[in-house]
């Protein structure tokens, strides 16, 4: 015979999970942080008492607060986001991207989580689909600095090269072309190598980089588990309004890039767009300034839209 108050006990556990969610993804000048902090909070107890924890791992954007309510240190995804945090808030060694470091404080980007760095595998191909799909609407709302971080769970026994690394992120980049529920843009070409390519999801532009286990010389390139953000191209229509604020900007950038990395800053950084500029050549650096190779000419169709 089962457990009437159990089965009540379930149910409304996931009712108050569904509210509480809800309320708290809010971002808003009506809603405080503090408020949404809060509620996070109160989210990661209701999972733990109501077994509703799993659902983190379905492709489910997290804020911070969601993040360390959920997951509690010595876990490996409060492991993973605590050594990406570190890096964006050491102020002895500035990070070149002071915008993701702009973006962490803020508390304008979402966190998902992957089990493994293996990026071909189709599970993790599905959560990154689910994830920008639920990212993409909120994303405009979040904040001028907003972007998708993908954390993966460090492999303690890891073997792969930065070249295997490269080609398993063009693995999941086509892949995820291929469940895209919206049709690629129309400004923007298919043909990967051209100075106007840019990876694009949902009918959206974004801007990509990846940080692996493997690059041991390009200190920006590395996290002890790979780590990868989506940015909407967007967000750089704000950020570099005019053309002085984006020269400006990008010699900032540049001038910590050569503090930070060992090796001269890498050719393939130009504007997008530029005569000679490869997008496609940024998204991936090797621990060599020598272009890193793309497997693909063009991105899959979906199969999605196919079917």
């Amino acid at each position: 015979m089962f457990d009437i108050y159990a089965l009540a006990a379930s149910l409304i556990g996931g009712v108050m999970i569904t509210l509480l969610a809800n309320v708290a993804s809010i971002k808003s000048r009506r809603v405080p942080k503090t408020l949404r902090e809060v509620l996070s909070s109160l989210i990661g107890f209701v999972r733990a008492a109501f077994g509703g924890e799993q659902g983190n791992q379905q492709g489910n954007p997290l804020t911070r607060a969601q993040v360390t309510a959920a997951f509690p240190q010595g876990t490996w995804q409060r492991n993973a986001y605590e050594d990406y945090k570190a890096v964006l808030l050491d102020e002895e060694l500035i990070f070149p991207c002071v915008y993701a470091t702009k973006g962490f404080k803020s508390d304008d980007q979402l966190y998902l989580f992957i089990d493994s760095d293996d990026l071909s595998d189709p599970r993790h191909i599905r959560t990154l689909a689910k994830g920008l799909s639920t990212y993409l609407p909120q994303a405009r709302q979040l904040g001028p600095n907003t972007s998708l971080v993908l954390l993966a769970k460090q492999n303690d026994n890891n073997s792969r090269t930065v070249e295997e690394y490269n080609t398993l992120f063009w693995e999941l980049l086509n892949g995820l072309a291929k469940l895209d529920e919206k049709p690629w843009p129309s400004n923007i070409p298919r043909d990967i190598d051209t100075n106007r390519w840019c990876f694009c999801f949902g009918g959206e532009q974004f801007f990509t980089v990846i940080q692996t286990p493997a690059h041991q010389v390009r200190r920006t390139r590395y996290a002890p588990g790979l780590t990868m953000v989506f940015q909407p191209k967007w967000i750089f229509d704000i950020l570099f309004s005019t053309d002085a604020k984006r020269a400006g900007a990008l010699a900032k950038v540049r001038a910590l890039l050569s503090k930070y990395d060992p090796i001269p800053v890498s050719p393939e950084l130009k504007n997008y767009g530029e005569e000679g500029s490869r997008e496609s050549k940024q998204y991936f650096l090797l621990d060599d300034n020598v272009p890193a190779p793309c497997p693909y000419d063009k991105l899959s169709d979906s199969e999605v839209i196919a079917a």
